[in-house]
């Protein structure tokens, strides 16, 4: 039987639907009640899904019109009063009658229309393995079919890995003309240069923006992330920075590059700055990563404090070697009213590590030291000699730790706290140049140190003395306090620091004139040294796409916050034996 309601009826969906109307029982009776006995023909509508073949009008329905689709449509005799100045109207659009949507709540309490897609649906799984590192075949994955045919969409099609793959690179294209079209409107970029890890020697080159955009925020995107799969020398290095350069039209608009402190860097940079001087010329292009240096210093300092942490290893790896010791160690825990807590082992390459596994061990050193003089074979392995290093261990390193934090920051300018922060690390090797333990590693440190920062880079000076807090008389007095813990005179450097500040004012005069919308950004040191181990095994190009959609995402949302390493943090903070939150 075809559908006779009214098509904004309720029993006109209920037909539709295959279900049995509300009021098939008195239908008969309420028509020959409304129109008389003689209306027994009621007029079909055809919606375009099969619901019933035409039947012949009855001699006073009304002459059938052309739909907008080249369909025929009878209209029904209304009964309202209201129909004699109105009509009704519905929108057709490929042949099938539109109707409603479903209403999604909005977290303010309004309400949307919303109506699947799957085009979206693919899109937005594309977002998901670019942001949380998940494997291209994860839309095809029984697991997630499940869950979203159950919970979300019965409507869901899998996605294979192929359609995926296809998918992501049409996202990734619209993403990267997004952000050629925002940098144009940046008035210059700051570069950061870093090499990463791969898998069998295949190292990967990252390339990363830092540019102040209109609303005066200072924002990052990873540009490129290229297969190096030649020497890492200055020459292959130089050519791969200024092919993406290139690439995003920015060679006018380079403030400066920032880089490690290898000597193929150095080499690189010979080749770069007279490419890529045409924004203020090459006297700022060059900057030295300070995170890096930090690095270096405090390795120096561990290589002498080995021998004191080695045992702290060893009894770290006892305790997480057996499960039964683990079980052993928080029962312990449990009956001294102790949290229950694994600790976790530092790595060679990332000395934060070494900080964070001291700090997390020392709280527990009575239930910890109790525990290891019980179980282990060597009763003596740790002493109290063994914890009082620790500690000062630790005390030594937090504050190179603090530093590398707010050096490493994403949202601020960073090149105005440098010059504070390299008194603050001086005058924290100072204090413990007579302590026994500590001296060899202070000699080391301030060995770095010097190397490094004995000649202050200009680019420190300029943004400490634009710092509104600080000014010309700040910066002399900087540079007293300096000179007074170094024991070295920077009076000739303050006075080639006004004339080089003068200069450059002189060539932005010249360049934009007494007005501009825009400062320079600040370049700050790159996110990473290492290739995650799933994504080792896809194409460079995929490596490259992934890492930067997962990026630009962040950048989205402005999650890009790398002033502690949020991953390496929590593998420390996590590890906890009970279920307390």
């Amino acid at each position: 039987m075809g559908n006779r309601y009214d098509p904004t009826s309720t029993n006109h969906e209920l037909v539709l639907l295959g279900q049995t109307p509300d009021d098939a029982d008195d239908l008969g009776a309420d028509r020959e009640e409304l129109f008389g006995g003689s209306n027994t023909q009621e007029a079909r509508i055809d919606l375009g899904d099969g619901a019933g073949a035409e039947q012949p009008a009855a001699a006073d329905t009304p002459s059938p019109s052309p739909a907008p689709t080249g369909r025929v449509v009878r209209k029904r005799r209304c009964t309202s009063d209201v129909w004699d100045d109105m009509d009704k109207i519905f929108a057709i659009e490929g042949g099938r009658e539109q109707r409603q949507s479903v209403l999604r709540y909005n977290p303010d309490a309004t309400v949307q229309m919303w109506e699947f897609s799957a085009e979206v649906s693919r899109i937005e799984l594309c977002r998901l393995i670019a942001r949380l590192d998940l494997p291209l075949c994860f839309g095809e994955s029984d697991a997630f079919k499940d869950y979203i045919k159950t919970a979300h969409n019965p409507r869901h099609a899998n996605v294979s890995r192929q359609t995926t793959t296809r998918d992501m690179d049409k996202y990734f294209k619209e993403k990267h003309a997004k952000i050629l079209e925002k940098l144009k409107s940046a008035s210059c970029v700051a570069l950061t240069s870093d090499i990463w890890n791969g898998n069998a020697k295949e190292d990967y080159l990252s390339v990363v923006a830092r540019f102040v955009n209109s609303d005066w925020q200072l924002e990052k995107r990873i540009l490129a992330m290229r297969l190096i799969d030649v020497s890492h020398s200055g020459v292959n290095i130089s050519e791969c920075i200024n092919a993406v350069v290139q690439e995003y039209a920015l060679t006018d608009k380079v403030f400066s590059i920032t880089l490690d402190n290898a000597s193929a860097n150095t080499k690189a940079m010979d080749t770069l700055s007279p490419l890529l001087s045409g924004y203020i010329g090459p006297l700022l292009m060059h900057q030295r990563c300070a995170c890096h240096i930090i690095n270096l210093m405090v390795k120096a300092a561990l290589d002498v404090l080995n021998p004191y942490l080695d045992d702290f290893r060893t009894t770290i790896s006892f305790l997480n070697s057996s499960t039964q010791r683990i079980a052993a160690h928080k029962s312990y825990c449990v009956a001294m009213n102790v949290r229950p807590r694994k600790f976790g082992l530092d790595m060679e390459v990332r000395w934060n590590s070494t900080y964070l596994m001291l700090k997390h061990l020392l709280p527990h050193k009575e239930t910890f030291e109790v525990f290891i003089q019980t179980h282990h074979p060597n009763r003596d392995l740790l002493t109290r000699a063994h914890w009082y290093v620790a500690e000062r261990i630790l005390e030594f390193l937090e504050r190179f730790y603090d530093s590398t934090v707010v050096m490493s920051g994403v949202y601020y300018p960073t090149s105005s706290l440098m010059l504070h922060h390299i008194i603050h690390m001086y005058r924290h090797m100072s204090m413990y140049e007579n302590d026994n333990l500590l001296r060899p590693v202070v000699v080391e440190i301030k060995d770095k140190f010097l190397k490094y920062w004995s000649e202050i880079t200009l680019l420190y000076s300029f943004a400490f003395i634009l710092d509104p807090r600080a000014k010309l008389r700040g910066f002399h007095n900087v540079l007293h306090l300096l000179s007074n813990l170094t024991g070295k005179n920077f009076s000739e450097y303050s006075t080639s620091v006004r004339a080089s500040m003068t200069d450059l004012f002189n060539k932005y005069d010249n360049k934009f004139g007494a007005v501009r919308t825009q400062r320079p950004p600040t370049s700050t040191p790159g996110d990473g040294r290492v290739i995650e181990e799933r994504r080792r095994r896809l194409a460079p190009s995929m490596v490259e796409m992934l890492s930067l959609l997962k990026d630009w995402e962040a950048a989205d949302a402005r999650l890009q916050h790398t002033a502690e390493d949020i991953s390496l943090e929590d593998a420390f903070e996590e590890m906890y034996l009970d279920d307390a939150t």
